[in-house]
């Protein structure tokens, strides 16, 4: 349990998002800077992270228990085993939790992976958080929204980019996710004396 507390495998980041980051917070690597040694001063490298979100595909880092103000410095962990703030509920054992755009806290869906739980949750904390085992040290693909369009046709269906057509029938399917996500056919079902197809968007995004 102090392990994960006092984790070990630390940089120090330059937070760039332009909001403060709060305790035990979910970041993305964006770049790293090297700035010359000079007379006085040895050569440095500086890490900048931001926020999570889509298409920033840099390595997750979990910050410490202190709040790293914008522009500000601090350090961050990639430890396996560590404690990450959590948004609401009790992760039990074995759940799958993970980042999700626009946010510094780990949540449950089951779009979200990536951080396996201990099935611990601090109630006394600012914020909440729990321990987890991480899976990844970089990020995954993002699960874009879900969309669909259907068309109807007795025969097979093709597609092309995104837009959707089949023998004597056409439809299109629009990309509601972030960035440019993989439209695949999602079911395919017969009625009404022909075949409809449904489209959506699958996982891999940018």
């Amino acid at each position: 349990m102090k392990y994960a507390f006092t984790p070990k495998l630390a940089v120090i980041v330059t937070n760039v998002s332009g909001k403060d980051i709060p305790p035990r917070s979910i970041v993305v690597v964006t770049s790293v800077t090297t700035i010359p040694a000079t007379s006085t001063q040895s050569l440095q490298i500086v890490t900048n992270v931001d926020q999570y979100g889509c298409g920033k595909t840099g390595m997750i880092l979990v910050t410490g228990g202190s709040t790293i103000k914008s522009s500000g410095q601090g350090p961050a962990y990639y430890d396996q085993v560590v404690y990450v703030a959590i948004d609401t509920g009790t992760p039990n054992s074995g759940e799958e939790w993970g980042p999700s755009d626009g946010s510094w806290v780990l949540t449950r869906t089951r779009e979200t992976k990536g951080f396996i739980a201990h099935g611990y949750a601090s109630q006394d904390e600012t914020p909440r958080m729990s321990m987890f085992a991480r899976t990844f040290i970089r990020q995954p693909a993002s699960v874009c929204q879900s969309s669909s369009s259907s068309a109807a046709s007795q025969s097979g269906s093709s597609q092309s980019g995104s837009s959707n057509s089949s023998s004597g029938a056409s439809g299109s399917s629009s990309n509601s996710g972030n960035c440019g996500c993989v439209t695949v056919v999602t079911s395919v079902s017969c009625g009404s004396g022909g075949l409809t197809v449904t489209y959506g968007q699958a996982r891999g995004c940018c």
